[in-house]
């Protein structure tokens, strides 16, 4: 199953919750990645002051993986890889136009 995670208080919650799922204590987690219980409340705690690496390897301890999914390919499959979302304003005026059609402009 997928988690997503935009921040790193979900990353927090993800974690222990994975490892408790495993049955670990973070002790026996600790024990798995060469850390003490201590550094495992510390990971847990506060995931975003952790390295990616240390990260990677409680992750691999929990037979979890990280995953990056381009969100702007899923949300616009019609836009070219790595362009912007059109601004509302460009959204609109992307719409097709009837031949011979004429833009009404706002004035300033």
């Amino acid at each position: 199953m997928d988690y997503p995670l935009k921040t790193t208080e979900q990353l927090r919650q993800q974690l222990r919750s994975l490892r408790k799922k495993r049955g670990l204590t973070q002790a026996g987690l600790g024990a798995l990645i060469g850390v003490t219980q201590a550094r495992v409340v510390e990971i847990e705690a506060n995931p975003g002051t952790v390295s990616q690496q240390q990260i990677m390897q409680v992750l691999n301890a929990l037979g979890a993986e990280l995953l990056i999914r381009d969100t702007r390919e899923q949300a616009a499959p019609d836009q070219p890889a790595g362009a912007p979302p059109p601004a509302a304003d460009e959204a609109s005026s992307a719409r097709p136009q009837a031949p011979g059609a004429q833009t009404k402009k706002g004035s300033w």
